[in-house]
């Protein structure tokens, strides 16, 4: 009984951890359109001080970067007297820009290895999150 009850919890754990991966990908996604037309006041408020500044004439670039999450995978050989190990890892990041013209988020972009296949974008969530409407 104590071996399921393990099993369950390591089901709901795992679950959970790839629900909030799939829904930081749709917050990523999402962001692009409902942010357009916030003001840099706003931006700052929400997403912090960024990283990067730029203007161009009446036109802003503000630079975000999120993530370091990594993903890794091994895989070993080993006999009674030699081994053999292949590691794979890959630092996943976004870097968010927001562009701005007279002081109006115009188009939301990003750029990096921001996630898997099924999760692409996930880790330019953690700029965006905090910007979206009804985010507590």
């Amino acid at each position: 009984m104590r071996a399921t009850s393990l099993v369950s919890h390591a089901t709901v754990v795992a679950a959970g951890w790839a629900n909030s991966r799939f829904r930081r990908a749709e917050v990523e996604k999402a962001a692009q359109t409902q942010l357009i037309g916030m003001s840099r006041k706003d931006v700052l408020s929400c997403a912090g001080a960024p990283m990067r500044e730029a203007k161009d004439d009446d036109t802003e670039f503000l630079t975000y970067v999120a993530g370091g999450d990594s993903t890794g995978m091994a895989v070993g050989v080993a006999n009674s007297s030699t081994g053999v190990a292949s590691v794979s890892s890959h630092r996943r990041f976004c870097e968010v820009t927001f562009v701005l013209q007279r002081g109006v988020v115009t188009k939301i972009s990003y750029s990096g290895r921001p996630g898997g296949y099924a999760t692409a974008g996930e880790q330019c969530a953690f700029v965006v999150e905090n910007c979206m409407p009804g985010h507590q």
